[in-house]
């Protein structure tokens, strides 16, 4: 496996590990928080929005999709996608398959549409912030793949035609992962500290 790809690959885990830390002390938060709020004996629960849940699901279903290309990958070149079809075929399906996952679970975060009677200020707020995380993440994953691809390719001067490829699926897989990271941010930020 490249340098590249792995450093890559780490650095997505990396973030993913975070943000499932996140959402498991958003979770502990919430039900510390139903915990001691009482009103005249009876609890007040405080339900995670529909948005946080399926960000949380979102986030595990990426990082289960990086997981299995990651492990595609192993003992292969990345230089061998276009030459092993099997690989090109499978790596693909996998791609697919986790990007109608998150395009399944994400739809009900567009305003427009069936699910915008849904949303409330608060929803609203917090895909606002999420659209930040998504530049975000586009450029810490443009700036992993330009170091990457520079330092591993240096001397031969020219990057191979399957990265670029590639280069683009991530585009897509970072989009859905750093606006679900983005959500369930903002649900966080919004609990501890308001506006």
């Amino acid at each position: 496996m490249n340098i590249w790809f792995g450093v890559t690959m780490v650095s997505a885990l990396f973030v993913s590990g975070m943000a499932a830390y996140m959402g498991i002390r958003a979770l502990q938060r919430l039900k510390e928080r139903k915990s001691q709020l009482e009103a005249g004996g009876e609890i007040i629960n405080i339900p995670m929005a529909m948005l946080q849940k399926r960000s949380l699901w979102n986030i595990l279903s990426i990082t289960i999709g990086v997981l299995v290309i990651s492990w595609l990958f192993k003992g292969h070149a990345v230089s061998e996608f276009f030459a092993d079809d099997k690989l090109r075929i499978s790596i693909t399906a996998v791609i697919a398959l986790t990007l109608m996952v998150n395009l399944f679970l994400m739809l009900p975060t567009s305003k427009k549409g069936r699910f915008s009677n849904m949303f409330d200020e608060r929803d609203e707020l917090v895909l606002t912030k999420a659209s930040n995380f998504q530049i975000v993440g586009l450029l810490l994953l443009s700036v992993v793949w330009t170091i990457g691809l520079t330092e591993y390719y240096w001397e031969a001067g020219s990057i191979p035609v399957d990265i670029p490829y590639l280069m683009f699926w991530s585009n897509f897989l970072m989009l859905f992962f750093s606006r679900s990271v983005g959500i369930v941010f903002s649900y966080w930020w919004l609990d501890h500290h308001g506006n």
